[in-house]
């Protein structure tokens, strides 16, 4: 299926394909006839729709240089924008735990936000890196920050509240 615009980032749920497809938002694609994928709803974000990740009836769009972006997706074919987090930099990649969500934040780092209340999402923390957080990944107690540049970033979050740098593999 050809997307209006660029495909930057995708997740699956069941039958339907989230995209993150930069300056046209989120497009919600129904693959379950595969053959013939349908486009069956879409929002339009204010800023470059890089990645996405959907977690129940919520789906987060790390939205460039307009922030974390929080879409109701439980009408697939009527989302809406039920809150966001503008951050300070540019927001390339979000992976959500519980409610917390993890952004990586161009040259902010590592920010923390908390989620617990979708329409009004308020931040936790930040971390900077060496150079500039493109992509993150959370899991084992840490957050590992791709930091465009400047290699791989683990980062201890046993206190999401104030994650600490513990070791940095450069590129």
């Amino acid at each position: 299926i050809d997307t209006p615009n660029r495909a930057h980032g995708v997740c699956a749920v069941d039958t339907l394909a989230y995209v993150a497809d930069w300056s046209s938002g989120l497009r919600i694609i129904d693959f379950s006839d595969p053959a013939h994928p349908v486009e069956i709803g879409f929002y339009d974000t204010p800023g470059g729709a890089f990645r996405v990740e959907v977690v129940d009836t919520l789906a987060y769009v790390a939205d460039q240089n307009a922030g974390l972006r929080i879409i109701s997706v439980a009408d697939p074919t009527q989302p809406y924008e039920v809150g966001f987090y503008d951050t300070v930099s540019f927001a390339w990649e979000v992976e959500v735990v519980d409610s917390l969500a993890f952004v990586a934040d161009d040259g902010d780092g590592l920010v923390v936000i908390n989620v617990s209340n979708p329409a009004a999402p308020t931040l936790m923390s930040t971390e900077n890196t060496p150079v500039a957080a493109y992509g993150v990944a959370v899991g084992g107690g840490h957050a590992w920050v791709a930091d465009f540049g400047g290699g791989l970033v683990a980062m201890d979050l046993s206190n999401p509240a104030d994650p600490v740098s513990v070791s940095t593999l450069e590129s």
